[in-house]
């Protein structure tokens, strides 16, 4: 099966475009920052709770929703790949990244927060 994570990096482009302005304070980027290292945490499949919840208690509810939502993500991405493996190809494939002569101004949908039942 093969396993393309294109909606995490995605949201992780999103936080890192979201630092960029000049207008955005210092406090907005060190959270966009904590919800991309959150996804990043995700993606590599680490869980630094205790260590941000000790250190960085400021960021920490954003990078927990980036954690939270990569986990997500990458779960959904899981299930799309084997439905779509086990139907043959038949619906909906893999999402995937638009091919690069494809691209167009990049336009990001708004960031998605899952809830966690913990």
């Amino acid at each position: 099966m093969k396993y393309e994570p294109n909606n995490i990096i995605s949201r992780i482009e999103w936080c890192r475009l979201q630092q960029q302005p000049p207008s955005v304070t210092r406090e907005e980027r060190a959270g966009w920052r904590a919800e991309e290292v959150g996804l990043v945490d995700a993606l590599f499949g680490r869980d630094r709770t205790a260590f941000m919840r000790d250190e960085h208690r400021s960021q920490f509810t954003r990078y927990r929703r980036g954690l939270e939502d990569g986990q997500a993500l990458l779960r959904l991405q899981q299930v799309n790949s084997r439905w779509h493996d086990t139907y043959g190809g038949v619906g909906p494939g893999p999402l995937t990244a638009p091919a690069q002569g494809d691209r167009r101004p990049l336009q990001a949908p708004p960031p998605v927060h899952v809830e966690s039942r913990r």
